[in-house]
């Protein structure tokens, strides 16, 4: 295995967030990551580029050469080259790629695959080592990217996949604004009701064409407005599914914790709070979002509204 260094022997367990952005993915990450044994670690399919690259700030506030922990990690991955490693993850991790990832055997027939699944499988080993952590929650949402995850060597891959009422989401797409993990001059592109939809459509398809691979036992479909209405006994069925369910809980009753400070790259801007948080849905959406724009985004997402749960009419 190649380069350099093995893995450790014992699994690693990864906890993959798989999905659509505006999921309410980010507290949902760093409050399962608040529970004793696990470290919610951001968007890691963007380690090398653009975080590393350009030493990006960690959610700690510091310049992630400077974090507490991810600069032990990169240490422990000192001898890898930062540009090829950027390149093989820009050349690896693309939805164009998501069948060929899915069907790959390790079979030495793609170089730029071979060297950053092992380097990704180092990537791990040393989070697990510096966090002291039991499972890595990793906020990356792209199916791409957990099909790699899928190939690491030493990692044990769990999937929740987490949607939202793509109403919701559209709304948000469209009218939420925040800086992009690619520079602070750069701004996330918002997307009108149906090219967001669209892209709900497509990444819930591949989304479940990843679930495929896995075993019963290391997958769960979770939707939004089911953390947000009942978010701790939700977070004791996650913990459950990774084989954690005894683990020390942060929620002083059933919807209120105290967030600390974390250590995850990339990401929606509010992997920056802290302090205490009371999960709840304020439901923006339901009353500002046009009647044009739902109706966009419930015709789009007609197929999968019933699969998921979601009602065809939202009371407009």
């Amino acid at each position: 295995m190649s380069p350099n260094d093995q893995p450790s022997a014992s699994p690693v367990k990864v906890l993959y967030v798989l999905g659509r952005g505006r999921s309410g993915s980010t507290i949902f990450a760093n409050v399962i990551g608040e529970h004793e044994g696990f470290f919610s670690a951001g968007e890691i399919r963007y380690l090398w580029d653009p975080v590393a690259r350009n030493d990006a700030a960690c959610a700690c506030g510091l310049p992630m050469s400077s974090c507490p922990v991810w600069s032990k990690v990169l240490v422990r991955l000192k001898d890898v080259p930062l540009d090829d490693a950027g390149r093989w993850q820009r050349e690896v991790v693309t939805e164009r790629n998501l069948r060929k990832l899915l069907r790959y055997k390790h079979d030495g027939s793609w170089p730029s695959l071979e060297n950053f699944t092992a380097v990704m499988a180092r990537v791990y080993a040393a989070l697990a080592e510096v966090t002291g952590a039991s499972v890595i929650v990793d906020l990356s949402k792209r199916p791409s990217y957990a099909a790699v995850v899928r190939l690491l060597e030493g990692c044990a891959l769990y999937c929740a996949q987490m949607t939202r009422d793509p109403r919701a989401s559209a709304y948000s797409w469209g009218h939420s604004r925040h800086g992009s993990v690619f520079g602070e001059d750069k701004e996330v592109p918002r997307r009108n009701a149906l090219d967001a939809t669209v892209r709900w459509d497509v990444l819930t398809m591949e989304a479940e064409m990843v679930l495929r691979r896995l075993p019963e036992a290391r997958k769960m479909r979770l939707r939004y407005e089911d953390f947000v209405a009942a978010p701790r006994a939700t977070a004791d069925r996650v913990t459950a599914l990774v084989g954690e369910g005894g683990a020390s809980s942060p929620f002083v009753d059933e919807r209120t914790l105290n967030l600390g400070p974390n250590h995850t790259i990339a990401g929606n801007p509010s992997r920056f709070s802290s302090g205490e948080l009371v999960i709840q849905d304020r439901g923006e959406w339901r009353t500002s979002q046009s009647k044009m724009e739902r109706r966009i985004a419930t015709l789009v997402a007609l197929p999968y509204l019933r699969r998921y749960g979601y009602p065809l009419r939202t009371g407009d």
